[in-house]
């Protein structure tokens, strides 16, 4: 009898099998990250804030949140760097007019937060100066995000860590609502661009882009 040559089977099968499958699908859930809801927050505000960074009290637990997407004034000179980078980008004359600015800012979250709110996060690492962790999130009042009427108030710079929100395919279009929001608030002279002596022309509606590395370095 002549033997049969059974042929070699490949390392890896051209169909990948159900475990492999579900592998990848967890490790891209992971590396992208969901979105979760915490509902019916408080603003604990008797902790340090700032305009963009605050402790959240939900369901017994104290969290810290700071904003996606902008960055508001700073509220003292602890970070020379970042204070003199803002007072360029908003235009301010020296650091106090930056910190008049951030206390400003910081005014308007405490009351735009006054009642609960809904915070949107995937505890992505904010890192910070607290031993405790801090988180990026988005935080909702109704329909309102916080965000947006900090830069439409003229109380924030379009400028911080982006997100897929409110999901991949619209977030472009989100960042440049902010663009525009910030060069309307320019133009109007609105909130910490009061005093500026920045110009946007009429047909602005985006401000550079920036890396963002050094917001991860704030305190809270």
């Amino acid at each position: 009898f002549r033997s049969q040559q059974i042929p070699a089977r490949p390392m890896f099968r051209k169909t990948p099998s159900a475990a492999l499958v579900c592998f990848f699908l967890i490790l891209g859930s992971a590396v992208a990250g969901n979105w979760e809801k915490l509902e019916n927050c408080r603003l604990a505000s008797d902790q340090y804030m700032d305009g963009d960074s605050l402790h959240v009290l939900h369901q017994g637990k104290n969290h810290i949140f700071r904003l996606y997407f902008v960055d508001c004034p700073e509220t003292d000179t602890s970070f020379p760097e970042r204070v003199a980078e803002q007072m360029k980008d908003f235009g301010l004359a020296d650091d106090t007019a930056v910190v008049a600015a951030g206390h400003q800012a910081m005014e308007f979250t405490k009351k735009f937060l006054a009642r609960s709110f809904t915070v949107l996060t995937k505890w992505q690492d904010a890192r910070g100066n607290s031993q405790q962790p801090r988180s990026y999130a988005v935080i909702l009042v109704g329909k309102k995000n916080l965000a947006v009427e900090l830069v439409r108030a003229g109380l924030a710079r379009a400028h911080g860590m982006p997100a897929d929100y409110p999901d991949a395919s619209r977030a472009a279009a989100f960042k440049d609502n902010l663009r525009r929001l910030q060069a309307n608030a320019i133009r109007q002279k609105l909130g910490a661009f009061a005093g500026t002596s920045r110009v946007s022309a009429r047909t602005e509606t985006a401000v550079p882009d920036r890396k963002s590395t050094r917001l991860n370095s704030s305190h809270a």
